[in-house]
């Protein structure tokens, strides 16, 4: 069957890229890819190996004028799609508005989240922390416009693919979707890594993933410097950055006080990562209420320990205590586990090893697999 696929923007390495990916390349059905905006330098290279075509331009501005104009843009748009067998919208917030004008054909919402600043009060909370009287009521009349639309827009899906309970529960609260028969759980994956004889265990923490300030980095840097370990202990924190970024990078910078043991690596390479991965004592992932989480993902891959607030896709990949730490997101909290496991590189390892053997239970055969059986049942009604 031949399947169109719609996602609003492709330029960033993320977890929501990298499983769009694993999906169109392992899938059973043809995929053609549709997108507003697409920057094939600064996405996964495989991508140049998928058939990407590009429709109107779509703004990639976060701003909530610029959320309201992309989400014009996207309600507007009309995909191609007369060849297609069914029409699936990868939704992390804005992608589902394209159900309005291409419903004529089965039509399938994969979700990574629903939009985090109208469904999660925990990225909401994040946003308002310090924001004026006027922003504050901006930001309300929004949310109270764009959750009426985004029903609306939510009533055209056959099926609904959830990443994450975590996704599913924002889903359901925001009355999105309340029909649980509609809906099944497909977590994103990794290809598993069976073979540990590369791994070891250096005198350094890594922190990967996009650099962005939504992944709530000032947390790990903080616990770091309060955990004030011996040389030659370091915090490596190595990511994708994007231009509207460049500001939170500098106050990250500021705030790890140019510390010669706290490295920013940007933009590694597949090799450069991996080997960080391969070497490092333990991993950080501090993203508050993270839909689901790649980042835990690869690291216990590769037999790490993660430590990671107790919220979100973590609460479900993580096991606490046994494959690393859920914790509260408070620097204390963290640099306690951060000198724990620095001053124990046998527990690191039996950590890890728990690691390793937990995320075999989250496959991209297997993901992929749900997704194909569900779009077969759809298109089969």
């Amino acid at each position: 069957m031949k399947i169109a696929l719609y996602q609003p923007w492709i330029y960033l390495h993320g977890g929501l890229e990298k499983s769009l990916l694993e999906v169109v390349t392992r899938s059973q059905h043809d995929w053609v890819v549709f997108t507003g905006h697409y920057e094939p330098e600064n996405t996964f290279p495989e991508f140049k190996n998928v058939d990407v075509r590009g429709l109107n331009s779509t703004s990639v501005k976060r701003t909530l004028f610029g959320t309201l104009i992309s989400a014009f843009q996207i309600a507007r748009q009309k995909i191609p799609a007369e060849d297609f067998d069914a029409v699936v919208v990868w939704c992390d917030g804005l992608g589902d508005f394209i159900s309005f004008r291409n419903h004529s054909l089965p039509l399938m919402n994969i979700c990574s989240t629903p939009l985090r600043a109208a469904f999660d009060p925990v990225y909401e909370r994040q946003v308002l922390a310090n924001s004026g009287f006027l922003y504050h009521l901006s930001y309300k009349l929004f949310k109270f416009g764009f959750k009426i639309v985004d029903k609306a827009a939510w009533r055209y899906f056959d099926s609904i693919i959830t990443t994450s309970t975590e996704v599913k529960n924002r889903i359901i609260e925001g009355e999105l979707c309340t029909d649980e028969s509609r809906m099944v759980m497909a977590y994103p994956g990794i290809e598993f890594k069976s073979s540990l004889e590369d791994v070891t265990y250096e005198p350094f923490i890594l922190l990967p993933g996009r650099i962005m300030w939504t992944k709530n980095i000032q947390l790990a840097i903080s616990a770091f410097l309060k955990a004030d370990l011996n040389t030659p202990w370091k915090l490596k924190i190595a990511g994708f950055l994007d231009e509207k970024s460049q500001t939170y990078l500098e106050e990250l910078k500021e705030l790890a006080n140019h510390s010669s043991n706290i490295e920013f690596i940007i933009s590694p390479s597949h090799q450069e990562l991996s080997l960080l991965y391969k070497q490092t004592a333990f991993c950080l992932f501090p993203p508050l209420n993270e839909d689901w989480g790649i980042v835990p993902l690869e690291s216990m891959n590769h037999a790490k320990a993660v430590i990671a607030n107790a919220s979100g896709g973590p609460k479900e990949s993580i096991e606490n205590k046994k494959t690393g730490f859920l914790l509260q997101p408070e620097v204390d909290a963290w640099a306690e586990k951060i000198r724990l496991l620095a001053g124990d590189i046998p527990l690191c390892k039996s950590m890890g090893i728990n690691a390793n053997e937990r995320v075999k239970s989250f496959s991209w055969g297997e993901f992929v697999k749900r997704i194909d059986n569900t779009l077969s049942n759809i298109i089969k009604e």
